[in-house]
């Protein structure tokens, strides 16, 4: 490399690299000041000082697009490895400083875990080995704070789209509860529900990503069986699914390291649904699992012992046999 070659290059910042990228993969050089939220001349100075730097037009006109030279080619993926190099830089140094801001971990939860984790997270022996936990609820941008650094990792139902992350399996929810009103008649046949039972009885599910947005165990169960189901409604919100239950004398399914807090709603009553009547449901989709989305061992601000006791709380979370079990969680 000449030593002109050199000081030209030193010249460059990154923000103009990041106009070179940008043309490469759009073509369009007012596409690129959009999506990096500057003016069109800001784009011109930048490709202008790429192509002094470089000697080379780098961008060539055809057929309304802009193509990229040889050299382009051969320079856009040590660019972009560049680019996210000090991308790395700066997010090491940001979750280094919030490591030292808080001194706390941030997790987002899916649904059926919210409650029955931060129930145990919050016990003294936990907090002294695990330190102080941030719950959140997980929503459609946990992922990318979690790349970012602004969440620490999730555990979610969810698949993520996102190959920088790391996804590890947890398990699936062992054991279901069914929930109505304490004074459901229903309730006279305790302990011995059935599932053919519940279907009898207006039912209503809350649509969870990941497990049952297209159709319910339920439904797919009593179609596949022929067993007349004619009253059943898809909830969003958690408020309105309690609702429904409190006024409509419908019967509803929760994970079971939910009973506890469900059952806190005054006039609703749950319990755990028997073994084989799980595994009537078992039979058309499988049950909600869980999985763990963190970042790669060097950028996470836990150590291995601290994850190790994360996954080994949300393991027997999932593994009880009654709710009794939260009450009594211990390590």
């Amino acid at each position: 490399m000449t030593s002109r070659l050199l000081k030209q290059l030193c010249e460059l910042d990154i923000f103009t690299l990041m106009v070179f990228k940008n043309i490469y993969e759009t073509g369009h050089a007012n596409i690129t000041a959009r999506e990096l939220s500057v003016s069109a001349p800001k784009i011109s100075r930048c490709l202008s000082a790429l192509r002094m730097a470089f000697d080379d037009e780098l961008f060539y006109r055809r057929q309304q697009k802009l193509k990229a030279t040889p050299l382009a080619e051969t320079l856009y993926h040590p660019v972009c490895d560049f680019i996210q190099t000090v991308y790395q830089l700066e997010q090491q140094a940001k979750s280094s400083k919030d490591c030292r801001a808080d001194g706390c971990l941030h997790i987002a939860v899916g649904y059926g875990l919210m409650s029955a984790l931060s129930h145990v997270l919050g016990q003294t022996d936990i907090k002294a080995r695990l330190g102080k936990v941030r719950l959140y609820k997980w929503q459609d941008e946990s992922a990318d704070l979690i790349h970012s650094g602004e969440l620490d990792l999730g555990i979610t139902l969810e698949q993520v789209d996102n190959q920088e992350l790391i996804s590890t399996s947890l398990g699936e929810v062992q054991e279901l509860g069914f929930i109505c009103r304490e004074d459901h008649v229903l309730w006279r046949n305790y302990p011995k529900i059935s599932i053919e039972d519940i279907a009898r009885h207006p039912f209503v599910y809350l649509t969870i990503r990941g497990f049952n947005e297209r159709i319910d165990p339920l439904e797919l169960y009593c179609q596949q069986e022929n067993i007349p189901l004619n009253d059943i409604e898809c909830i969003e919100d958690i408020e309105e699914w309690y609702a429904h239950l409190l006024t409509m004398d419908s019967v509803a399914f929760a994970p079971a390291t939910e009973l506890c807090h469900i059952e806190q709603v005054t006039g609703l009553r749950c319990a755990v649904l028997p073994p084989a009547e799980v595994d009537k449901l078992h039979r058309t989709i499988s049950m909600p699992a869980y999985n763990i989305i963190e970042k790669s061992e060097n950028y996470r601000r836990y150590n291995e012992s601290q994850r190790q006791l994360l996954v080994d709380i949300i393991s027997r979370l999932l593994d009880f046999q009654n709710k009794e079990d939260l009450r009594q969680f211990g390590t």
